[in-house]
């Protein structure tokens, strides 16, 4: 698995099968699944190509819009860390 540089460990995620959808800077939506969630970030799940680096806005029930960066990308998963405002 690859990792974005500078990678630093998380906390513990909460199992959970939600459904929730990204939105790319491109303007495209996708819905996603998301498999485990803390304060921190997600895991998100499918073939969606996103890319290590790459900045989007996670629309999450009970959290609301939230941005996001994705940290590790695997063919059919990512993990995404949430961004305070500072972060943006």
């Amino acid at each position: 698995m690859q990792r974005m540089h500078g990678w630093i460990g998380r906390k513990d995620r909460q199992p959970v099968a939600m459904d929730a959808v990204v939105h790319r800077s491109d303007g495209s939506s996708s819905a996603v699944q998301i498999s485990n969630l803390s304060d921190q970030g997600c895991r998100i799940d499918g073939d969606y190509g996103l890319r290590i680096g790459e900045r989007l806005s996670l629309t999450i029930p009970s959290m609301g819009d939230v941005k996001a960066q994705v940290r590790w990308a695997l063919p059919q998963a990512a993990g995404a860390q949430f961004l305070i405002d500072s972060d943006s």
